[in-house]
């Protein structure tokens, strides 16, 4: 797996590389997205005055706030799988990917520069983004690669050459 400060892109712009992980700290990142979750929903349920019957409701609610879909595209030549995911106005401190032999997951979480920039998101932009997606082969996570550009995340990802 790569990841470091920044790289050149082909066109001169500072390319910034996001956080790449695999093996076991694919359970931290999916135990963050499902505490995320669970504490919008326990939320709810408060505000309701801790009414009982209502969890999956406030399940399915809290899903809904907390995680927006990701435009994304995939690609697919011989020796490889890319993805292309539209991430507008996420900094690569706000980003991570798990990667599976057969699977990645992109999740953005908008609030580390907004602290830093005063605790102000920019208007309209959705907290947190999520997808899974399902990979058409068989990758290998040790030589994934990320580039995240102009709010655009390419994700490189070598196929398993048998």
């Amino acid at each position: 797996m790569r990841t470091g400060k920044g790289a050149k892109s082909g066109d001169g712009r500072q390319a910034a590389i996001p956080r790449i992980i695999s093996g076991e700290g694919l359970g931290a990142l999916a135990s963050k997205i499902r505490d995320a979750i669970a504490h919008r929903a326990f939320e709810l349920f408060e505000a309701r005055g801790y009414e009982p019957g209502r969890d999956l409701e406030d399940w399915f609610r809290a899903e809904s706030e907390l995680i927006h879909p990701l435009k994304v595209k995939i690609g697919e030549s011989e020796r490889q799988v890319s993805v292309t995911a539209e991430m507008p106005d996420f900094g690569t401190e706000e980003v991570k990917i798990g990667v599976k032999p057969r699977q990645v997951i992109i999740w953005g979480e908008l609030g580390l520069r907004a602290r830093a920039h005063g605790g102000v998101r920019p208007q309209g932009a959705p907290a947190t983004l999520f997808h899974a997606l399902d990979l058409p082969a068989e990758i290998d996570p040790s030589k994934a690669s990320a580039r995240l550009v102009d709010g655009i995340l390419k994700l490189e990802l070598p196929k398993v050459m048998r």
